[in-house]
C-alpha cells in the first residue's frame, strides 16, 4: 500500500498507526523521549530539529485559531491585537504563528500540544501545500489550526488535521514511557485517579483532558 495519495501528496496514515508516526518522529528529533519518561522540549525540536521559525502574533480577532504552519514564502492576513486591525504581511516558509491568547485561553497544556500539532503537519503535510503553490503562488500557503471546529475525515485538509490532532499527544505523551509513569502512579480502573492524573499533565505540560484520553488510548482507563 502507497504511503501517499500520488496525486495530491495526502500521507496515508490510519489512526493504528499515529503511535507509530509519533514514534519515528521522537526517534529522528528527540530519541531520549522514547527511553523514559520526561517532558519532550516540543519548542526546541521545532525550532533546532525541523527548523521552524516559531513566533507568537496574534492570528485572529475572535481567538479562534490556536496555530498556523506556513509552507511557502508569501503574504498572509494576521490579526493586530493592538491596533485591532487585521494586516497583511510576508512570511517565509517554514514559519510557525501561534496565537498566544487563544491558547491561554483553553488551557495550560494548550501551547504545547498547539506546536506538536504544527510540527506533524509541516513533517507529514508540507509537500501536499507547497504542490498548491502553483496557484497563486503570491500568497503564502498555509493552514489554520482552529479552536472549537473538529475536522470531519473527508475532504484533503481534514484528513490532514485529523492527523494532527491524533499524532500531536502521542508525541508529547509517547506510548512505553507514558505507561511507565502511569503504572508508577498506580493509575488503574475503579479507583481515583484524578491526583494522578494531574500529576501526569503537570509532568508532561499537558492538559488533564490529553492525559484521560492517552490513558484510554493505552487501555489503562
Amino acid at each position: 500500500m502507497r504511503d501517499f495519495n500520488a496525486s495530491k501528496l495526502i500521507p496515508y496514515i490510519p489512526r493504528e498507526d499515529y503511535d507509530k508516526i509519533a514514534t519515528e518522529f521522537l526517534r529522528e528529533f528527540y530519541p531520549e523521549a522514547l527511553q523514559k519518561p520526561m517532558r519532550v522540549p516540543i519548542e526546541d525540536i521545532a525550532q533546532n530539529g525541523l527548523g521552524l521559525d516559531v513566533q507568537y502574533v496574534g492570528i485572529s480577532e475572535e481567538l479562534e485559531i490556536y496555530g498556523m504552519t506556513i509552507f511557502t514564502d508569501g503574504f498572509l492576513e494576521i490579526y493586530d491585537p493592538e491596533e485591532m486591525l487585521y494586516e497583511t504581511k510576508s512570511f517565509k516558509a517554514k514559519t510557525v504563528l501561534i496565537d498566544p491568547e487563544a491558547v491561554k485561553k483553553t488551557n495550560i497544556g494548550c501551547r504545547n500540544n498547539t506546536l506538536a500539532h504544527e510540527c506533524v503537519h509541516w513533517y507529514k503535510h508540507r509537500y501536499y501545500y507547497k504542490m498548491q503553490n502553483f496557484t497563486l503562488p503570491r500568497y503564502a500557503k498555509y493552514c489554520k489550526c482552529k479552536v472549537n471546529d473538529l475536522p470531519y475525515a473527508s475532504d484533503d485538509e481534514n484528513i490532514m488535521e485529523c492527523q494532527a490532532i491524533g499524532i500531536a499527544p502521542r508525541i508529547l505523551m509517547p506510548r512505553e514511557p507514558f505507561i511507565e509513569a502511569a503504572e508508577y502512579l498506580g493509575i488503574s480502573y475503579g479507583r481515583n485517579n484524578n491526583e494522578s492524573i494531574w500529576t501526569l499533565a503537570d509532568f508532561f505540560d499537558v492538559s488533564k483532558q490529553s492525559v484521560a484520553i492517552r490513558l484510554k488510548e493505552c487501555k489503562l482507563l
